[in-house]
């Protein structure tokens, strides 16, 4: 029987091996007096290889600095590729409302209709028609929250192209030219 460790264990080293190769990568903030929000989502279907659960990730920037990120297994199995994708979203609204409430309260002016950047025709279509499917009823929460906070303005919906998609890097493993490139769009620099 596996030590149920064991897999962490890898994945620490795996992330020490990470950053021993490249010491000199660190995160570059700007000094914008912007406070422009921007968002993007995305999920991997059924990437565990053990549960089949999917992989839901979401990046927001305030005035081009990353502010927030996450990538985190979902909590159950999604049938589709839409529901994972809009699962995802909803968890980067819900962070995005959290963010606009606290911004309020210290009265700093946040610009409203926060473009969210998703790579899913589907769930962008989802989102934006007030019509809830038939095959969309397991997820009819998500898209009822995500909804009403399009119509209230929160949010505008926005499509990226895989190929552009930022929240990759914390979900998938990407061949090498590709991670650089998001780490660069990220905000990472070489600062040795």
């Amino acid at each position: 029987m596996q030590d149920p460790r064991l897999p962490h264990l890898f994945a620490t080293l795996h992330v020490l091996h990470y950053l021993s190769k490249d010491p000199g990568l660190g995160l570059f903030l700007n000094a914008s007096s912007s406070f422009e929000l921007l968002a993007f989502c995305d999920s991997d279907l059924g990437i565990c290889p053990n549960s089949r659960k999917s992989v839901s990730g979401f990046y927001v920037s305030l005035g081009g600095s990353p502010i927030s990120c996450m990538s985190k297994k979902q909590t159950s199995i999604s049938l589709s590729f839409a529901e994972a994708e809009y699962r995802s979203m909803r968890r980067v609204v819900t962070e995005l409302t959290y963010l606009v409430h606290l911004f309020q309260d210290l009265s700093i002016p946040i610009s409203l209709f926060v473009p969210l950047h998703s790579d899913s025709h589907t769930t962008i279509h989802i989102a934006k028609n007030p019509v809830i499917h038939e095959r969309t009823k397991h997820v009819e929460i998500d898209c009822h929250f995500v909804r009403q906070k399009f119509l209230d303005g929160l949010i505008s919906l926005l499509f990226v192209p895989s190929s552009s998609q930022l929240v990759d890097l914390f979900i998938k493993s990407l061949i090498v030219p590709l991670h650089h490139s998001v780490l660069l769009k990220l905000g990472f620099v070489h600062l040795l």
